[in-house]
């Protein structure tokens, strides 16, 4: 196994972007040395699994409780070790695989398969939000950091609104030409579990089926209105009439 130890290097997009918190400053240091070498003369595959592994092994030294959208005023101890960065564990195989980076909704209506398993977001916490600081180490593109957490402009997604998110649900289920269909959710999720088996029923022969996870440990800290210490994963599954 081979690890890269990341050397202070001044400049890039982290550093300028982020360096006013100060918590992460050294850190935004480090990432900006990996993400500029790889700008340089080397390969596509390469610069994309460097940026995997880079993406990997950052997330073990965020200085948060979970997610990305605060930042404690304190290094905590994980946050201090030196970066390393070691290979992401991929395997290689024959296989042909397509990437799509679009909304879900517009993406549907133009590809079909056997298998849709889909996990969207079941709450109001937006992942481009609560997850920036990835982003931005994958898009590799400044920003202007606002409000008191500092993050950066983002897609709002349906799914984490109230009011939208039956109706996008439905529309990307109407959408769906896959044979089966499986969705996960959660027991907490802003859409009542009636909608979404009235929802696929119609369009199908549904199946519910039900597991006990042990909740993660920063969500329950961080959200003190979850007293429960599980959580129940709903797996939706629909298969289309033949």
């Amino acid at each position: 196994m081979v690890s890269y130890t990341l050397n202070i290097v001044e400049g890039g997009v982290m550093t300028v972007s982020i360096s006013p918190m100060t918590t992460i400053k050294n850190r935004c240091h480090q990432i900006d040395y990996r993400a500029l070498a790889e700008t340089g003369e080397i390969s596509d595959d390469l610069y994309y699994f460097r940026l995997c592994c880079l993406l990997e092994n950052a997330a073990k030294c965020a200085n948060t409780a979970s997610v990305y959208g605060a930042f404690f005023k304190h290094l905590k101890q994980s946050a201090q070790k030196t970066l390393v960065i070691a290979p992401a564990d991929y395997q290689i195989n024959n296989g042909e695989h397509e990437v799509y980076n679009e909304d879900a909704n517009s993406l549907i209506k133009r590809i079909e398969g056997d298998i849709l398993y889909l996990d969207p977001p079941y709450n109001s916490r937006q992942y481009s939000a609560n997850y920036h600081l990835l982003n931005t180490i994958a898009d590799y593109k400044s920003f202007t950091p606002k409000g008191k957490t500092e993050l950066r402009e983002y897609n709002k997604s349906n799914y984490c609104s109230k009011a939208k998110v039956q109706h996008t649900f439905k529309d990307l289920i109407r959408n769906a030409r896959f044979r089966y269909i499986v969705l996960s959710y959660n027991n907490e999720g802003i859409m009542p579990m009636q909608t979404i088996e009235q929802i696929m029923t119609k369009y199908g022969n549904y199946q519910m089926f039900q597991k006990e996870h042990q909740r993660f440990k920063a969500d329950k800290t961080e959200n003190k209105n979850h007293l429960a210490d599980t959580t129940t994963e709903y797996l939706q599954a629909k298969q289309n009439p033949q």
